[in-house]
């Protein structure tokens, strides 16, 4: 019906489509953080109505988890584990062993 072509040559920019850091809230805690603490609040503060437990997960998932984040590389509380305590997780993805899977 509009043909918008002009104005988007014109007046428009390239946007990338890719993100290539986190979406960051407050320029401190980045978007799963934020989910993960309004999951907390939500188990934790309304459904067990147990404030000083919520009020502990909610100090280290939005205190101590940003900074751990921020000072070690990316995914340091899902492979930390896994390192230290020789654990292992056999799947499709991670076989253990020389077994064959086909494609």
């Amino acid at each position: 019906m509009y043909n918008y072509s002009e104005i988007k040559e014109k007046h428009g920019r390239k946007v990338s489509q890719t993100i290539d850091s986190p979406i960051v809230v407050f320029e401190y805690w980045e978007l799963s953080d934020v989910f993960i603490s309004l999951f907390i609040v939500l188990i934790f503060g309304v459904i067990f109505y147990s404030w000083p437990t919520m009020f502990l997960l909610l100090a280290f998932f939005l205190g101590v988890g940003p900074y751990v984040k921020r000072k070690n590389n990316k995914g340091i509380f899902l492979h930390w584990p896994y390192r230290r305590l020789n654990m292992s997780l056999p799947a499709l993805i991670n076989p253990k062993g020389k077994r064959k899977y086909s494609d």
